[in-house]
Formats: C-alpha cells, sequence, structure tokens
C-alpha cells in the first residue's frame, strides 16, 4: 500500500479558463475562522478622476489554508526568479566573445 496521498485532478470551468487580471489585493476577515481576499484590478490614473478600482475576484478561505497558500506562493515565487536568473546568464554568456 503506498503511503503517497492520491493525485487530484483539478478542473476548470470553461467559463473561468480565461481567468481575470489583478494588479492589487485586499485582505479581511470577519470571524476568526476565515479570510476574504479580494482580486483588484487598479485602472489607470485620469488626470482630474478619482482612481478606480474594481474587484475582479472574491475568494473566501479557512484561516487553515493561509500558511499553505503562503508557502506555495513563495516556493513558485523562487522558482520563476531562478529560471529568470537562469535565463539572463544564458543570454549575458551567448554575447560574450569566446
Amino acid at each position: 500500500m503506498s503511503d503517497e496521498p492520491p493525485q487530484i485532478e483539478i478542473q476548470v470551468p470553461p467559463e473561468l479558463q480565461a481567468g481575470v487580471y489583478a494588479n492589487a489585493a485586499a485582505v479581511s476577515s470577519q470571524t476568526p475562522h476565515d479570510f476574504t481576499i479580494d482580486f483588484i484590478q487598479l485602472m489607470p490614473v485620469t488626470p482630474g478622476m478619482a482612481p478606480q478600482a474594481l474587484v475582479v475576484a472574491r475568494v473566501k478561505v479557512a484561516q487553515s489554508f493561509l500558511m499553505p497558500l503562503m508557502q506555495a506562493l513563495a516556493q513558485h515565487q523562487t522558482t520563476v526568479e531562478d529560471m529568470m536568473r537562469r535565463l539572463q546568464d544564458q543570454q549575458q554568456g551567448e554575447g560574450e566573445p569566446e
């Protein structure tokens, strides 16, 4: 018997596959058990107009999910930064004379 957890097949409904763009977020909590994360799209500021922000997604998460979420985000960010650093090193290496 295997101790590995079963693989989870993640399905994204067609109406959510395109995703939404967010460049800001706000976090709030109404109870000690859950948090609400509003993903926000900040619009470019037009002179003479008040800045506009549109909530494009609101996600409620259990308090127990926050730490695993933050760890997953940090790990993914580290992976992306390492990949970008390697690509940059390769590009700089290609331009040097041998």
